[in-house]
């Protein structure tokens, strides 16, 4: 059930895209739209370009609570598709043309979710994920250890996904009967565009994915933190631990034992805000910033985020992810890529939904989908029309080429 042990929408009684169940690199990975993908590879039209989606659960949930939405959003990509061949049809009898199909080729798009570490088929002990009010003393360590492992397993699929991919399509096209007269079906499509979406644990991550890993263009956050200090921070002083003192308004609480100084030390290297400010509060979004400082902000944002773009959807009644902890680093990286940082192309979209707790919420499915969509159609992809007539043609090897 949704609620606030899982923020999740309802699974989908009658999915309407393919899942499949492929271990990729010793890890299982719900693939969603495969057959779908082999079906276009044999329509007219083909395909040019592969955008995979990556999605990260939430705590003490699994891949398979990821399955409502991966339906929606290919739901909405291949009604899109069908809507842009229909109108590329009505365009070219207008115009009369002799073209069997445009010269601007499709992209497709898979949805891929994998398990957090110590989660799901990966469980080791369940208490590790449970918080300080639950009966982990080591709550903070074990999260942030499965939020930066989170990170490191999806870079390492995403150096291997094209190719688990291949193979699986084959598979369908042989069975399909593209591979006539004993010939082997060939499919051969670059994955070219990776985006992130999380959900609660999964937004934490998908904040470190996008300031970790380049190939990753544009992120959706739903309910999720950029800066895992003051969240856990918060979160002490609420669970009344003896290690946050009022006196110091919680400062000693970094460095103790319930935030060790190697916590602090990874967050630095590994966390948005500890990344831009390291321990230091964060400037006012409106502060003016000294020249140096400047210089210093701009070559971090420049290596870690240019040209990327993200979406953060948060609840204006979060209690267990609060807003409030969210919005300084959100704010100030908002007006920044209005005023001193705007040319580095990083995009910030910012939404709070009043009146919403810690849930995926229906706004927030739609917008995430709109934005994630939106950026899968934009994608550069190949122009076919100089290449078509040779895109099935048997090879040296008797093998049908897709």
């Amino acid at each position: 059930m949704s609620g606030p042990e899982n923020p999740m929408p309802p699974p989908t009684l009658k999915p309407q895209v393919s899942k499949r169940t492929i271990l990729m690199a010793g890890l299982p990975c719900d693939v969603y739209g495969l057959e779908e993908l082999a079906s276009a590879t044999l329509s007219e039209q083909g395909l040019s370009g592969l955008s995979c989606l990556w999605l990260h659960h939430p705590r003490t949930r699994s891949k398979e609570d990821m399955g409502s939405f991966a339906d929606r959003i290919m739901s909405e990509w291949h009604c899109r598709q069908e809507q842009q061949q229909q109108q590329q049809q009505q365009q070219q009898q207008q115009q009369q043309q002799q073209q069997k199909r445009s010269s601007r080729g499709r992209r497709g798009l898979l949805a891929l979710a994998f398990d957090q570490r110590n989660h799901g088929g990966r469980m080791v002990e369940e208490r590790a994920n449970r918080a300080w009010r639950n009966g982990n003393p080591a709550h903070a360590v074990d999260m942030f250890g499965g939020i930066a492992g989170m990170v490191t397993d999806t870079q390492g699929l995403m150096d291997l996904v094209a190719g688990y991919v291949r193979m699986e399509v084959e598979s369908i096209l042989q069975r399909s009967g593209e591979g006539r007269g004993g010939s082997r079906a060939e499919w051969d499509v670059e994955v070219d565009q990776h985006l992130v979406l999380g959900v609660s644990l999964g937004g934490h991550s998908a904040w470190q994915a996008l300031f970790a890993e380049e190939r990753i263009k544009a992120g959706v956050v739903i309910i999720g933190c950029p800066d895992y200090m003051a969240l856990m921070s918060n979160r002490a002083k609420l669970s009344k631990l003896t290690t946050f003192r009022a006196d110091d308004d919680g400062a000693s609480f970094l460095g103790s034992r319930d935030f060790p100084r190697d916590l602090v030390r990874a967050c630095l290297r590994h966390d948005p805000k500890g990344i831009l400010f390291g321990t230091a509060p964060i400037p006012e979004a409106t502060a003016t910033l000294s020249p140096e400082e400047q210089r210093r902000l701009r070559g971090i944002l420049d290596n870690h985020v240019r040209g990327k773009k993200v979406l953060v959807c948060s609840g204006g009644d979060d209690k267990l992810v609060p807003y409030t902890m969210a919005r300084p680093f959100v704010e100030f990286l908002e007006n920044a890529t209005r005023t001193c940082y705007a040319d580095l192309g990083l995009v910030v979209e910012n939404i709070v939904y009043e009146g919403v707790g810690h849930v995926f919420s229906d706004g927030m499915v739609k917008d995430a989908c709109r934005f994630l969509l939106d950026e899968v159609e934009s994608a550069p992809v190949a122009d076919t029309s100089a290449t078509e007539s040779g895109s099935r043609t048997a090879g040296d090897e008797g093998r049908s080429k897709i």
